[in-house]
């Protein structure tokens, strides 16, 4: 007998039927038309070797819009008996078009979990945190932000020199980009490391990374929404001019950035597929392109940080420009109100799991840090 469910932490499916004896239908849940892509869910075999066909459609509340542009994609399986995730043959999956067509052959009372996103999940993230700071707490040391709508810590790790120039490192704000998350537990590994270039960089800077800011949203499997159902990038919604942001986590960290205004906020986001993209690894940036910073020196700094984005990382590699925050993002705001600049990267997590992740974020970061400390 096979049965599917999505019934777990980062799980997301819905309107899950048979429609023959060897075939399934189901939909992702979707939160938006340009956020309606994001699936993970269990095919459980509980008889003999089988074959299945899984039908992957979008949404039905908000059309292929979403769902469609992430295609061509990866899809990651992963069998509940080893938990590492690797990419399903190609052969396997006609993945060009709605319905997406996942094939599986699954084994004797075997459990495979399907995903076109290798899942950070919170409690796996809370989990190395936790190691971190306890492996290494000559170095390092946890820290936490407040707690999500749902009580859920949103946590952090902390290291590096008190009064130095402070990188505060952001990801999960949207909570199915995984990529972003993983590639901040990278930086975080990094940065408290004994690695030579590590142990140097804790002399001249404080780092503070937190890579899971919507929680709810994660253990929720979300394509982007927190529990109240607000984007936390589009953190000042429909008013750009608003006194904070609706989100309650995105107000967590503005009241932080208020506080103490780091010297650089790193932001990593991700998205799914490469349909329109460029070439391989098919990353994206994007930026504040309005003259906002008053101060001319913080306004020179940045623009060497957006040199550095094009120049020495694969941003370009999806459009060969950046994208453009506009006014309702923290990036936008902070930069206008606060003269904060920031780095905002994005990991493909069709091109991505936790090593390629983690990879690609520590060398950002590092490009990051070196034009901050040594641009004038």
């Amino acid at each position: 007998m096979i049965s599917i469910a999505a019934d777990f932490e980062c799980g997301n499916a819905k309107h899950i039927r048979q429609i023959a004896i060897d075939r399934f239908r189901l939909e992702v849940i979707g939160d938006k038309p340009t956020y309606c892509y994001y699936f993970c869910f269990d095919v459980r075999n509980d008889g003999p070797a089988s074959a299945v066909t899984v039908e992957v459609w979008p949404d039905s509340r908000f059309g292929p819009e979403g769902f469609v542009v992430s295609l061509p994609t990866t899809v990651w399986v992963a069998s509940r008996g080893d938990g590492r995730f690797r990419p399903l043959d190609r052969e396997r999956v006609r993945n060009t078009e709605e319905p997406l067509l996942i094939r599986l052959n699954l084994k004797a009372n075997e459990t495979i979990r399907v995903t076109n996103a290798w899942p950070a999940r919170y409690s796996d993230t809370q989990d190395a945190l936790r190691r971190l700071a306890d492996e290494r707490g000559d170095r390092c040391e946890a820290f936490t932000i407040g707690e999500s709508v749902q009580g859920r810590d949103i946590t952090g790790i902390r290291t590096g020199a008190p009064g130095k120039p402070r990188i505060l490192c952001v990801a999960g704000q949207h909570a199915v980009e995984f990529s972003g998350t993983w590639g901040m537990l990278g930086i975080a590994d990094f940065i408290t490391s004994l690695v030579p270039d590590a142990v140097a960089l804790r002399e001249r800077i404080q780092v503070e990374v937190l890579p899971a800011v919507n929680p709810d949203g994660n253990a929720a499997g979300r394509n982007a929404f927190n529990a109240e159902g607000f984007d936390m990038y589009r953190s000042f919604g429909e008013d750009p001019a608003a006194e904070a942001p609706e989100a309650h986590e995105s107000r967590l960290l503005w009241d932080m950035l208020v506080k103490d205004r780091p010297a650089l906020w790193m932001n990593i986001h991700a998205f799914v597929g490469w349909r329109e993209n460029g070439e391989y690894p098919y990353d994206g940036w994007y930026e504040v392109v309005d003259p906002v910073f008053e101060n001319s020196n913080r306004a020179r700094q940045y623009q060497a940080l957006c040199d550095t984005m094009r120049l020495e990382t694969d941003g370009m590699s999806t459009h060969g420009r950046a994208n453009v925050h506009r006014e309702n993002t923290m990036c936008y705001q902070m930069a206008r109100r606060l003269g904060i600049p920031s780095v905002f990267y994005e990991l493909n997590v069709a091109t991505a799991g936790p090593h390629g992740a983690a990879k690609r974020a520590i060398h950002v970061f590092k490009r990051a840090v070196h034009t901050l400390l040594n641009s004038k």
